[in-house]
């Protein structure tokens, strides 16, 4: 087989390094005609390995900074509102569910996690009476309810690098058919990141004993979102997470915990 000439080798290194990987290095004699060309080409390479790993570092550090405000948000949040201890958490196990069978790529992921943890955080604006009212809610305390939607997205958009979660925050709420809020959005207006933590939400919602109903079983929890489907529901995601859960889970919660 044919050796690569050094011109060709050096061609190779440079798109490789294009490429995004920057440990490529060109290997040449010190007496080769072109070594300095080859030294200027590997020289390169070290800086875009060493700013690669330098951003590396920032980026997990500004994760970590972030999963600590996130955290601090859910915990304010659960010691005001009772049901949501638990809530969030058990949201994001199911948006992770779908998120994965949908094959998702792993910053999609990342920002469906944390808008997840995320999406009722408006609450802490909204007064413990009605929060926590045993009752039904007349239509005034019914709007601000609503409101909490608007309130979450307006908290994580002023969120250092967390204001691209804010759309998918805002319509949890939306649905299929447009009678939704807070937009009115339809169909795939909708962003697909609301669209899968509605279909979670309301899954946690539905197998969540409140004050005024028992707790549906998983099965009818899910046949509840079938039935729903293509009005509350994106059709082809609701039929995707029913039958995701019963692959993962069957007809058990996931280690859920009283609310």
């Amino acid at each position: 087989m044919k050796q690569k000439t050094t011109v060709q080798r050096i061609i190779t290194s440079i798109e490789e390094i294009l490429s995004g990987k920057f440990s490529t290095r060109v290997k040449t004699s010190q007496t080769d005609e072109l070594s300095g060309v080859v030294q200027a080409v590997n020289a390169l390479a070290d800086r875009y390995q060493m700013a690669h790993e330098t951003i590396k570092l920032l980026d997990e550090q500004v994760k970590r900074s972030n999963l600590h405000t996130i955290m601090a948000l859910v915990e304010a949040l659960n010691a005001k509102d009772p049901y949501t201890r638990g809530h969030s958490e058990r949201v994001t196990t199911y948006s992770m569910l779908l998120a994965k069978a949908l094959n998702l790529s792993d910053e999609e992921i990342d920002s469906i996690y944390i808008a997840s943890f995320l999406h009722d955080i408006g609450k802490i604006g909204i007064h413990d009476n009605i929060l926590n009212k045993p009752a039904s809610l007349t239509s005034e305390e019914y709007e601000l309810v609503k409101s909490h939607a608007n309130i979450s997205s307006q908290i994580v958009s002023h969120l250092p690098n967390l204001s691209h979660i804010a759309p998918a925050v805002r319509h949890h709420h939306e649905r299929h058919d447009g009678y939704g809020y807070p937009d009115g959005l339809s169909g795939e207006s909708i962003p697909l990141g609301a669209r899968i933590l509605s279909i979670a939400d309301a899954f946690d919602a539905m197998t969540s004993t409140r004050s005024y109903r028992s707790a549906f079983t998983p099965q009818q929890a899910l046949n509840e979102i079938k039935q729903c489907a293509g009005q509350q529901f994106d059709p082809e995601l609701a039929q995707i997470f029913v039958d995701a859960y019963n692959k993962t889970h069957g007809g058990r919660l996931p280690n859920k915990r009283a609310s």
